[in-house]
């Protein structure tokens, strides 16, 4: 005798699959905006953090080269944008790769591979009350976004975006801006520049200087 087999298809109802899609967009809602931000943290970090490193050792082979800081062309400069070219491409240029240079009024500006725009300029007493007038730094601003514009322009954001770094006769070595203090709390408080959510965006000159001390990371009471 043959037996029949009967197979039951099992198959969604369509409210049990609008119940699915509904159940995985919620979650996708609640996950994918903590994954995109921690994203942007992570490539933000990376890319202040590459940028201090090929400027450190730009700064550390033209010293091997011209040889100690304190005796180069400071003296013989003047603030205008002659001035910055001549410091940008006799000690950084030679020893860092960019893909297109420019200018912005008395500054000079460079843009990298990874699409990280500098700006530079020298800072030093030179307003007219100075006699003479003495040229000792040479700044430079990042910014991840491409931003060519004055240090405290409303689009920068020094949290996200931008960061400033100062390299100087004294200090002999590169550094982030920092106004307040070395203690991480002083960083993040002291100042008008703090790196803190009650300091405008485009204040936060700070910020890069409590990022390096964070060891590059972007923590919880990061103003992000």
């Amino acid at each position: 005798m043959l037996h029949h087999i009967t197979y039951k298809k099992f198959a969604f109802t369509l409210a049990e699959v609008l119940i699915t899609l509904g159940i995985i967009g919620v979650v996708a809602a609640l996950v994918l905006p903590s994954a995109i931000n921690g994203y942007q943290k992570r490539v933000y970090a990376t890319k202040v953090k590459y940028a201090y490193t090929i400027f450190s050792n730009a700064f550390i082979m033209a010293e091997q080269e011209h040889g100690d800081p304190t005796e180069w062309d400071w003296d013989n400069i003047n603030y205008s944008f002659d001035g910055t070219k001549h410091m940008v491409e006799t000690y950084i240029l030679p020893y860092v790769n960019v893909v297109e240079t420019s200018s912005y009024g008395n500054n000079m500006v460079a843009q990298i591979k990874n699409g990280t725009t500098f700006m530079f300029f020298l800072d030093g007493c030179i307003s007219d009350s100075c006699e003479p007038k003495v040229i000792n730094s040479l700044y430079i601003i990042g910014s991840t976004k491409g931003i060519v514009s004055t240090m405290g322009d409303e689009r920068r954001d020094y949290s996200r975006s931008d960061f400033i770094m100062q390299f100087s006769k004294t200090n002999k070595k590169l550094i982030f801006f920092n106004w307040g203090g070395s203690k991480r709390e002083e960083i993040k408080n002291n100042s008008i520049y703090a790196c803190n959510k009650n300091t405008e965006k485009n204040r936060r000159y700070n910020c890069g200087a409590l990022l390096q001390m964070d060891g590059w990371e972007i923590k919880n009471d990061y103003p992000w």
